[in-house]
């Protein structure tokens, strides 16, 4: 006797959750604080994340968050090493002898 292929009833698929937050706050905050040209693009994802859930995209909203969060990242990292860069030519400059 053979046995028949028999598929699991998986139910319905499960609808993807609203992502979090579209960090436009904290974008801009980096494009303002940290490093202005990858700032913009946080600030660009971050705007287009938004306008993907008043769509009801989720999935691409959930993208662009995730490409926002990656261009705050960097932006955050890059604007720390230009500070520690300038910090440092004003050192062996002498900018802070007394």
């Amino acid at each position: 006797m053979a046995t028949a292929d028999v598929s699991p009833d998986l139910g319905p698929r499960p609808t993807p959750s609203a992502p979090r937050p579209s960090l436009l706050g904290w974008s801009i905050a980096t494009a303002a604080l940290c490093f202005l040209p990858l700032g913009l693009v946080a600030v660009y994802h971050s705007l287009r994340c938004a306008s993907l859930i008043e769509a009801a995209d989720l999935e691409g909203a959930a993208r662009a968050r995730a490409r926002a969060k990656n261009w705050l990242i960097a932006a955050v990292v890059i604007g720390l090493l230009v500070d520690l860069f300038i910090l440092l030519v004003l050192l062996l400059l002498g900018a802070f002898a007394t």
